[in-house]
């Protein structure tokens, strides 16, 4: 028999109990959160049917009546960043206050197990406040309304918060928050000289499918009852309903997205995660908000398909606005290179799809977040990518984008992974050949190969191993592509 299996869920959760006309704030309303800076704040909650409700920030207030649901919402109106602290009062019959408030820069951190994977906060930020949403594949005791709070990046205030409420950690105090999220936050609280809130609510093991919201699914799965399934990281829907439908509609500027890999045999991919980004900016209202998601690294996990996972990522970044890719496969640390042996050319992976050096890919997002978020000067935020290319005889001429100032050989050796064909079938698979690449221009590489004299096709990295030494001048690392199918 399949044990049940609880979430921690976002529910609405009372703040103070006076009568019937308390007030009930969500969760992720807490003392020494951040609130988003240069947008409407959005505050909502419930009370008394008809009842008044009063909502002050500052010098802002903002007075609505509470539906006869009960429910109440108010925008106040944008301001910014002063690096001063405030409170948040909400007053109906009774009068809640959130104390040590900061105006800032908010950011939710999603997706599975390598957003989930952890540093420990040892320095002193704290002007970087961190939230968990915590999921768990146990069943709990008593309801699922159970949050830390926002939390100072401080190691006294994280290890003062609430221990670790589920998992294998359960009960041991805290000490760390996700490592890319982090490092990320970091950098742009450096860089923007403002606070920086960080949410973290990732699922290890989940399918894209399961974090885009499903109409009526609390039919199936209501609030606060025990899931009956045996993975809900694949149940269609339940991740968003559990972990962050009781956000929104939190002002936030934008999503990190490390997910995919659990998803790397979904040939679909790109059209469900396009699905699943449409589907938060409609909920949150902002069709422009931005989404930046990290490359899955190189690893055979998910039956050696990666590549496919590779190619969906980028036609994301280049069909759906305001996204961005931070490239990966390059963060395997050399002592796990070796010689692939049928092309003889170096690989890197294994079937463990969590990398290290995660930190590499936190500021890699950063970067993309500062120059298209936040407008800060140019930098190069991306590895070379394919554009096009053409046969000149015997010779492929393949040109290729986000080069920055030129393209370059990691280790001054010949490049490797370029691979050709003419079109000739191996039973229903089309046969490549191992090629001669030179770059012989800012952004264009010569590739041939003896054994091919009528090219038709032309592959780059097309391995889920493949560790190749093609980058840009700034040292980042050229993006695997195909040309025997139309990319997806």
């Amino acid at each position: 028999m399949r044990k049940p299996v609880c979430l921690v869920v976002l529910l609405i959760a009372s703040v103070a109990v006076q009568a019937q006309a308390a007030i009930e704030l969500p969760k992720i309303f807490t003392d020494n959160m951040v609130l988003q800076q240069d947008l409407p704040i959005a505050v909502w909650g419930r009370a008394a049917p008809g009842e008044s409700v009063t909502v002050s920030l500052g010098s802002n207030s903002q007075a609505t009546k509470a539906d006869a649901g009960g429910k109440w919402r108010v925008n106040l109106p944008p301001m910014k960043a002063d690096g001063k602290t405030y409170a948040l009062t909400i007053q109906a019959g009774n009068t809640v206050t959130l104390k040590n408030i900061l105006l800032g820069e908010v950011w939710l951190c999603a997706g599975q197990s390598n957003m989930n994977r952890s540093v420990e906060v040892k320095d002193s930020h704290p002007g970087i406040r961190l939230f968990w949403i915590e999921g768990s594949t146990v069943p709990m005791k008593n309801d699922l309304t159970w949050t830390a709070g926002w939390v100072a990046a401080t190691p006294e205030a994280v290890a003062a918060s609430a221990p670790i409420h589920s998992g294998r950690f359960a009960g041991k105090p805290r000490k760390t928050f996700t490592e890319v999220g982090y490092v990320f936050g970091r950098k742009v609280h450096e860089e923007l000289k403002v606070p920086v809130g960080l949410i973290k609510a990732a699922f290890g093991g989940s399918n894209v499918g399961a974090w885009t919201p499903k109409p009526d699914i609390e039919k199936e799965h209501p609030f606060g009852q025990r899931v009956e399934r045996s993975y809900v990281g694949h149940t269609p829907g339940l991740l968003y309903q559990a972990m962050v439908h009781g956000m929104v509609p939190l002002s936030i500027r934008g999503v990190l997205w490390y997910q995919g890999e659990n998803d790397g045999r979904n040939r679909n991919y790109h059209e469900d995660m396009k699905t699943w980004i449409e589907s938060w900016r409609a909920l949150w209202g902002r069709p422009d908000m931005p989404f930046y998601f990290v490359q899955i690294a190189p690893t055979t996990y998910a039956g050696g398909k990666m590549q496919y996972l590779w190619e969906s990522q980028v036609w994301v970044m280049h069909n759906v606005p305001h996204t961005g890719l931070a490239v990966s496969n390059d963060i395997l640390p050399e002592k796990m290179v070796k010689v692939e042996k049928e092309t003889g050319y170096p690989k890197a992976g294994g079937g463990n799809p969590h990398p290290s050096n995660k930190h590499i890919v936190g500021e890699r997002l950063a970067h993309i977040a500062l120059v298209k978020t936040y407008g800060r000067p140019e930098r190069v935020l991306y590895g070379p990518m394919y554009d096009s290319h053409r046969i000149e005889g015997d010779k492929v001429l393949v040109k290729l984008k986000h080069v920055g100032s030129g393209l370059a050989s990691r280790d001054g050796k010949p490049l490797t992974w370029f691979q050709v064909s003419d079109g000739t079938k191996e039973g229903r698979n089309v046969k490549f050949a191992g090629a001669t690449a030179k770059i012989v221009g800012n952004d264009t590489v010569e590739v041939s190969s003896p054994d091919v004299q009528q090219p038709k096709f032309i592959r780059f990295a097309w391995h889920c191993e493949a560790r190749h030494n093609l980058m840009n001048k700034e040292g980042l690392p050229a993006v695997s592509f195909r040309s025997d199918t139309e990319a997806k």
